[in-house]
């Protein structure tokens, strides 16, 4: 072979190694960058999936919060809230009953985060509640502050207990007055003088009692012009139903059978009939007309005149008057023709109590469920 051929194989055997080591090194930059894409791609993945779980934590976390300012804890009844970042569940299991007025609970708050790459996220907290009933003090079938006019002899206003052991541990333990007026605050027409002395109709421990001045009366059962505000507007305790945006509420379909709501009348006047009768605690902001056989359990909070006509069955008690707190001028309680029946229930009204009552988290006992 000449030296020009081994010249020229000489040549293309160099070319061929470079061409060779030329492809090797696209192979492996390319690998370099799959190698770096995917590294990337992970990263971004496990960037994305932890600020999905700290959404959903922060939901979790919100719906805790949000449950516990409504106040209201029913037993494993399961709330739904929908947040700007997803969805949480929260319910209330019963842990022990610590007195009359007192119930631990533990709530679990489940929140939920939906991606907007794909993908759900779920975070789950828990902690312990101490759930307590409304520090109200109630000391008479009627405190009426405004006054109480009573319409001839028929009906009852009765301040002994009409609870028993049976319904609740305080049950018949302790009798109230069956009526509260200020000093002069009583009248009645027709009728006359009953035993001992007391107006026919009245009876308790005493029947009737006219000691104390409206401020008196307000100190006593711890209602202040906050309070009752707060009572009115849902700060105080969050109302189940409020009339004007809800409608009232149809007890045995709308409202559970161990429930005892919370309903806001917010009007300047209201006729209540029959067909609402229900329990729990009725917030009213003006008047309100009772009329034919109504029934009640519970409390029943009038701003203005409660003017009562026919059957009208109240196993609880009734404050009237609380406008007075606001500044207002109510009219006094009219108790009118029929045999109307309002009847002191220590139960009925540790029930309602409990229904504006308030949780409080126990220190040291959040956490996380994994």
């Amino acid at each position: 072979m000449s030296m020009h051929g081994k010249r020229t194989q000489r040549l293309l055997g160099d070319e061929g190694f470079a061409l060779v080591a030329v492809l090797m090194l696209l192979i492996g930059l390319s690998a370099l960058a799959a190698a770096g894409y995917l590294s990337s791609d992970t990263d971004y993945r496990i960037t994305q999936n932890h600020r999905a779980s700290q959404r959903a934590f922060y939901v979790a976390d919100a719906g805790l919060e949000h449950f516990m300012g409504q106040g209201k804890l029913v037993p494993d009844d399961t709330v739904t809230y929908n947040h700007p970042d997803g969805t949480v569940q929260v319910w209330a299991t019963q842990v022990v009953s610590v007195d009359d007025s007192s119930t631990l609970f533990q709530l679990t708050s489940i929140g939920t985060h939906s991606a907007p790459e794909g993908g759900v996220s779920t975070r789950q907290l828990s902690t312990i509640v101490l759930h307590k009933a409304a520090s109200i003090a109630v000391n008479a079938a009627i405190t009426a502050p405004a006054g109480l006019h009573k319409n001839g002899v028929s009906g009852s206003v009765d301040g002994n207990d009409r609870a028993s052991p049976s319904d609740c541990p305080v049950g018949g333990t302790e009798n109230v007055a069956g009526l509260e007026v200020p000093p002069t605050g009583f009248s009645m027409s027709g009728g006359g003088k009953g035993k001992g002395g007391s107006p026919p109709g009245f009876s308790g421990n005493p029947a009737i009692d006219s000691t104390k001045t409206p401020t008196q009366m307000f100190q006593d059962m711890g209602i202040n012009a906050g309070v009752w505000q707060g009572l009115r507007d849902g700060t105080f305790a969050e109302a189940d139903y409020v009339v004007s945006t809800d409608g009232y509420p149809t007890f045995g379909t709308d409202v559970a059978a161990d429930e005892w709501p919370v309903i806001v009348i917010d009007q300047s006047s209201y006729g209540i009939n029959p067909a609402q009768s229900g329990r729990g605690t009725l917030v009213v902001y003006g008047d309100l007309d009772i009329s034919g056989s109504f029934s009640w359990d519970g409390l029943i909070l009038v701003g203005g005149e409660v003017i009562s006509n026919g059957n009208n069955h109240i196993q609880g008690s009734v404050i009237a008057g609380l406008n007075l707190l606001l500044g207002g001028s109510p009219g006094d309680v009219e108790l009118g023709n029929g045999s109307w029946d309002y009847g002191y229930h220590s139960c009925n009204v540790l029930n309602a109590l409990k229904g504006i009552g308030w949780p409080v988290e126990e220190p040291g006992t959040w956490y996380e469920e994994f």
